[in-house]
This record gives structure tokens, C-alpha cells and sequence, in this order.
């Protein structure tokens, strides 16, 4: 195919969004997957830059790409190791700094609604001149001294036909609720978490709402996230523009999202904000008080009430994101293989970022679930271009 060019842009039109209308029925997703990305797009500043990347054939949109571009990007935020040192913590910020490292980002990269690959085509068969268009562009991006992108590790071979180098990652997890007429069916196959709920039922109790959200409830909200992110086993190089960010945006200010919460005596003590798009349920933001977490169960009752959801109004998936600890491990019933995929233009990038890997966040993930699933957490594995 000729004449196959890509650009960046900083708006999709209406026009543009119904080329793509075809892949998002075939995935199950309605229009309003482009809300989330729409308002991060608005709020870009100089250091964190959202921005469309589309592929054209002669003048006809044809695919598109979601990134983010990060300048300078803080070496600490993606390895834990370095952030919870605080001599190392400080240097490598000076580092950062003075190396003023620009990196583009995949929009899945995001801990948030990971509805969708981060690509999107025109028609199917598209896909392969589609990826090797993104991915040779983003190669020749003089701007950019290193490229991360997670995607669905079945998509390797575009990967490696790019050149990119390919790292793993731990799996994309998810509930399929077309599984069960019922929740008691679900509960029926995790008898002690079944019965660790009914235990604590009467201190607990557990809300679905629609949005917006009071202002209070958003003060509560917050205070659970700070807890999470403090403990949080993972971090993402935009993870503080995220957080400065997402209680001005609609997710908590419309009724375009969907909250669930469990509360003790009226507070909030876990919660988790899901979009619903077509036929899916996918989570952009959850936060948990650790000091409930072996008491009334607050992150197994959101699993439980989001299936619940999900199944009482036909919806057919709950994407929870990237496996992050054992309980979600343990409670979702269906994995999605991930990759990470990187590439730098700079032979001391590359060296780098190859020796310093498995001190990375992603990679602790992966082995979490490889060590999980040896315990005996094992899942049926469900392979798709999600």
C-alpha cells in the first residue's frame, strides 16, 4: 500500500471517530472510549503532551495511535527500588534532570480504562501496514530518545519486524461475566471469599452510583487513593500529572462513569470508578484503606459488586488492568498475555534499560504472577485483540 504517512495531532473530529466505528463494534466498545483520552488531550502541558497519532493513505485516515509524550521523564517513577531510597531517590532525580530524557508513552501503559489496544484501524486487514506505519514513524521520531508501549503480547511479530526490543509484562486481567447467570454461581467457586463476606456483611456495605460525585465523597476518594499509591507495588512516569488531574475531569464531575464504594458507617474505605463502553467495563481509577483490607474485605467486595454489574445488565467483560497483586490474581477468571515493547535510537538507552529491567516495575509484576500462578492461582488464559 503507497502513500501510507503518519502525523501527530492534538484533536480527533467527529468525522474522523466514525472511521473507526467498524473496530469499535467489532471490539464491543461504543463511542465514548474517546472521552477519557479527549480530556487528557485538553489538559497537555509542555512537560506531559497527549497527542493523536494518525495514519493517512494519500488523504483518507486509515488508523490511529493513542501517546502521551513525557520531557523530562523522572527516571524513578517506573522502578520501585529507586524510590524507595532516599539518597538514590535524590540523586537519580538530579540525573533525570540534567539528562532531560523526552519518552513517548502508549496510552495502555496508563494504569486507567484499558478498554482497547492503544490502536485503532480502519478496516482489519488494515492492521499490519497500520502498526508497521506507527511503529517506523515513532522509530524516526527524532524527539523521542526512548519508546514504551504495553499491547497484547499476541501482536509480537509486529514488534520484532519493527525492531523494537520485547520485555514481559504481567497479564491484563478480566472478568468474563457471559460466565454465569448469577453471582452465587461465582461465589460458589471461591467458597472462602464467600463466606468472608457474609461474616463481615453486616459492617460493610457496598453502593453503585452513577456520577457526579459530591464533593465530599471526592475528599474521602482521594484520601484512599494517596493510601494506594503510597503502597502500590507499580508507578507510571505520568503517575503524579494523573493524580493532580483526574478529580478535575469528568470521571468524578458527570454522569458519564460509574463508582462503586464501600463504606463503613458512611465513609468511603475502597472504591473503584469504572467506564462502561458497549458491551465492557473497564477501570480507570481505584483506591483502597489498607487498614480494612483483612477486615471487611473492601477490594474483594468491588470485584464481587462490579461482576455482579456486569452480569445483571448483559455486560460480557470487567477489565481490571495489569495483574498488580494476588488477589486480583486470584479472583479474576480470565488473563490477557501483555508485553512490554521498547526501542531508543541510542545504544546506551538500550543498554540501560536491558540491564536495568528487571529492577522495573512491569517486571516485578510479571514475576508476581508467575509466582502467583505457580502457587496454584493457575487461570484460563483467553488470547484476543482487546
Amino acid at each position: 500500500m503507497n502513500n501510507v504517512h503518519c502525523k501527530k495531532d492534538s484533536s480527533l473530529t467527529k468525522e474522523e471517530k466514525e472511521v473507526f466505528a467498524g473496530h469499535l463494534k467489532q471490539e464491543g466498545l461504543s463511542n465514548n472510549i474517546w472521552d477519557l483520552f479527549e480530556e487528557w488531550v485538553d489538559k497537555s502541558t509542555s512537560k506531559v503532551y497527549f497527542f493523536y497519532l494518525k495514519v493517512n493513505q494519500d488523504d483518507e485516515l486509515i488508523g490511529l495511535g493513542l501517546f502521551l509524550k513525557i520531557k523530562p521523564v523522572d527516571l524513578r517513577t517506573s522502578y520501585s527500588i529507586l524510590r524507595k531510597n532516599a539518597f538514590v531517590k535524590k540523586i537519580i532525580s538530579v540525573i533525570s534532570i540534567l539528562s532531560s530524557n523526552c519518552v513517548y508513552i502508549s496510552f495502555r501503559n496508563l494504569i486507567t480504562s484499558n478498554l482497547t489496544r492503544p490502536f485503532f484501524y480502519r478496516e482489519p486487514e488494515m492492521e499490519d501496514i497500520i502498526m508497521k506505519a506507527i511503529l517506523s514513524f515513532l522509530k524516526e521520531e527524532k524527539e523521542a530518545d526512548m519508546i514504551t508501549i504495553v499491547d497484547t503480547s499476541t501482536n509480537d511479530i509486529h514488534y520484532q519486524k519493527a525492531g523494537f526490543d520485547m520485555y514481559p509484562s504481567s497479564s491484563e486481567a478480566y472478568l468474563d461475566a457471559t460466565k454465569y447467570t448469577d453471582i452465587s454461581e461465582y461465589l460458589n467457586e471461591h467458597r472462602s471469599l464467600k463466606k468472608n463476606l457474609k461474616r463481615k456483611n453486616s459492617i460493610a456495605k457496598t453502593e453503585i452510583l452513577q456520577g457526579p460525585v459530591s464533593k465530599s465523597d471526592q475528599t474521602q476518594i482521594k484520601e484512599c487513593l494517596d493510601r494506594s499509591i503510597k503502597e502500590s507495588r507499580v508507578n507510571t512516569p505520568s503517575q503524579q500529572f494523573f493524580e493532580d488531574n483526574i478529580f478535575e475531569t469528568e470521571v468524578y464531575n458527570s454522569d458519564k462513569y460509574k463508582h462503586i464504594f464501600i463504606r463503613i458507617d458512611d465513609r468511603i474505605v475502597g472504591f473503584h470508578t469504572f467506564q462502561i463502553s458497549g458491551a465492557n467495563m473497564g477501570g480507570v481509577l481505584g483506591g483502597f484503606s489498607r487498614n480494612y483490607s483483612r477486615k471487611i474485605f473492601p477490594y474483594e467486595r468491588v470485584i464481587v459488586a462490579s461482576l455482579e454489574y456486569a452480569i445483571e445488565n448483559k455486560i460480557k467483560n470487567v477489565r481490571y488492568s495489569l495483574v498488580d497483586n494476588y488477589t486480583k490474581l486470584r479472583l479474576v477468571n480470565s488473563l490477557e498475555p501483555c508485553g512490554l515493547y521498547f526501542y531508543s535510537r541510542n545504544p546506551v538507552n538500550r543498554r540501560v534499560f536491558k540491564y536495568t529491567y528487571k529492577f522495573n516495575d512491569v517486571y516485578e509484576l510479571y514475576l508476581l504472577e508467575k509466582q502467583g500462578l505457580l502457587k496454584g492461582n493457575a487461570k484460563s488464559v483467553r488470547l484476543g485483540n482487546t
